[in-house]
């Protein structure tokens, strides 16, 4: 009955890749496994709740215990209690690089499937952040509508692989803000290292946490206070010149848990952007966190992911995480 997280057990507790055990972020970007006195998996339960005394972090070939799915809209919550998306944060690798591997895998609308990577245009994909000592960056995405993007930064110029544009964090963050200003720029592929670059201001911080969570089989919702890094992405040098912000939160044993996006109502000029963010409240698919804060005057958050809607394995039916990237990437 337990074979198959009892086989897994092996994978899980196999030397961790160099690169990766030199990663003190680890913890924030993969999630992890609850492990028996035997070391084997312990199926559908979290990382957060009591009996989790041992972990290990999720290998993206190995059976999973639980997947991380978003907030159904409080309207759908019956008909759709798996949500839109699932989000699996795992250690995998992209171009023979060891790197966690966010995953985003939609199951609702289209024709989509979850844990099926959907053809291209239907939204399946992901980003991957290469491990190893120092800060970590997003160095490639794909999504429905860009396709395979690469963040190149102008490391590329010197010869170097350049995936130093999309700073996620620094191994120590403190829960001041750390502020750096970063040049990159989107590419299609690795090699096509641009001559010009933009500027993002970029921080991040640590904090504890209360994070609401549901379980996605009986609806039922919870909290749970954990260690989390708050990092932010704006789409310019400064918080007031700025169209935008990527806002990500990552938790410890959890990986990235939120995705907000934010627009500046004095330089965007959305004459929807009230509407929007109206809706996003209303839908209730992201409850507000303490760190869910404007940056600024005339900030409103216009959309928002929120992938703690747990769907837990059955003893013997252990999950897979999405198979993505495509073989080519990785």
């Amino acid at each position: 009955m337990f074979r198959g997280f009892l086989l897994s057990g092996a994978l899980l507790l196999a030397a961790i890749l160099p690169a990766a055990a030199q990663n003190a972020l680890l913890p924030f970007l993969v999630q992890s496994v609850c492990l028996d006195a035997t070391g084997a998996p312990l199926p559908g339960l979290l990382p957060f709740e009591a009996g989790c005394a041992r972990r290990a972090p999720q290998r993206q070939d190995a059976p999973m215990p639980y997947r991380r799915h978003d907030w159904p809209a409080a309207h759908e919550a019956r008909a759709l209690p798996l949500g839109y998306q699932a989000s699996d944060a795992v250690l995998g690798s992209v171009l023979g690089v060891p790197a966690a591997v966010h995953t985003f895998d939609f199951g609702a609308g289209q024709n989509r499937r979850f844990g099926v990577l959907d053809d291209h245009g239907r939204g399946d994909g992901g980003q991957v952040i290469p491990l190893g000592p120092g800060p970590s960056f997003i160095a490639m995405t794909e999504d429905g509508g860009g396709g395979i993007q690469w963040f190149l930064s102008p490391d590329c110029r010197q010869g170097g692989r350049g995936w130093q544009g999309w700073l996620l964090a620094g191994p120590a963050a403190t829960q001041a803000w750390t502020t750096r200003v970063m040049r990159l720029r989107i590419a299609p592929s690795p090699q096509a290292c641009p001559t010009a670059f933009d500027a993002s201001l970029t921080r991040f911080r640590r904090t504890p946490l209360h994070l609401p969570w549901r379980d996605a089989a009986t609806g039922r919702t919870g909290t749970a206070t954990v260690d989390a890094i708050v990092s932010e992405h704006f789409g310019g040098a400064t918080i007031a010149t700025a169209e935008h912000l990527e806002r990500f939160v990552l938790a410890r044993d959890l990986g990235m848990v939120r995705w907000e996006r934010w627009e500046n109502a004095a330089v965007a000029r959305r004459a929807d952007l009230s509407q929007q963010a109206e809706h996003v409240q209303r839908e209730q698919r992201c409850p507000m966190l303490s760190v869910s804060e404007p940056p600024g005057p005339g900030w409103q958050m216009r959309d928002c992911r929120f992938w703690t809607n747990f769907v837990r394995a059955a003893p013997g039916r252990p999950l897979a995480a999405l198979d993505w990237p495509r073989r080519e990437l990785r």
